[in-house]
């Protein structure tokens, strides 16, 4: 089955995978709603699935995925290879993970692979994790504007001067800041300090 809301794009999958007599496209969803209700209906070996579904969250189509056939095989099929994204999609315990911008023969390849219970990971996508940095994953999560108010909070800023520097309403830097407390996990200005120091970011800039 393969999920992703570019027509062109699933139409390119059907007639890569139609190479192979072994390989059949049984279903196509253009969105998580879709997708559900094929996966109910249909039950595939192997789910096809674009990161960007529009209606949900891939986590959560895999999650829902994996509830109504626990041996489904799913192998994701972007164009994204940031390492937060890929470290969590492997957290939620994918098959394999390969780039739109790859020959097509290796989705022949990572399909055929997938059906023999294997798992199959796109070189640049390995090469990626291997050089990527838990700290790295961390900065990716955040926005640019997210990213700036950081640097300048870690150097003990307060609000009003971070909103001169960057040409922003008190406010608007109050609410950037409330939100990266939420995404670090952290309370505090000190905790958010702290935070960055740990983790030694910034340093190069």
């Amino acid at each position: 089955m393969v999920a992703d809301d570019h027509p062109l794009v699933r139409s390119g999958v059907r007639a890569t995978l139609s190479q192979s007599e072994e390989i059949k496209v049984i279903a196509e969803a253009h969105d998580f709603a879709e997708a559900v209700e094929m996966l109910r209906k249909i039950k595939p070996d192997i789910l096809l699935l674009d990161v960007e579904m529009p209606g949900g969250k891939a986590e959560n189509l895999i999650l829902t995925a994996r509830e109504l056939q626990p041996d489904i095989k799913i192998l994701i099929l972007t164009s994204h290879a940031e390492a937060a994204t890929i470290r969590a999609l492997m957290k939620a315990k994918i098959s394999g993970y390969l780039l739109k911008d790859e020959a097509p023969e290796h989705l022949l390849q990572a399909v055929r692979v997938l059906g023999s219970g294997a798992t199959w990971f796109s070189h640049g996508v390995m090469e990626k994790m291997m050089h990527s940095t838990d700290a790295e994953d961390d900065l990716v999560a955040l926005s640019p504007r997210e990213r700036q108010i950081l640097r300048l909070l870690a150097q003990a800023k307060d609000n009003a001067t971070i909103a001169d520097e960057l040409s922003l309403a008190e406010q608007t830097v109050r609410n950037h800041v409330s939100t990266l407390y939420s995404k670090l996990g952290v309370s505090s200005r000190v905790e958010a300090i702290v935070w960055v120091r740990e983790r030694n970011l910034f340093e190069a800039e």
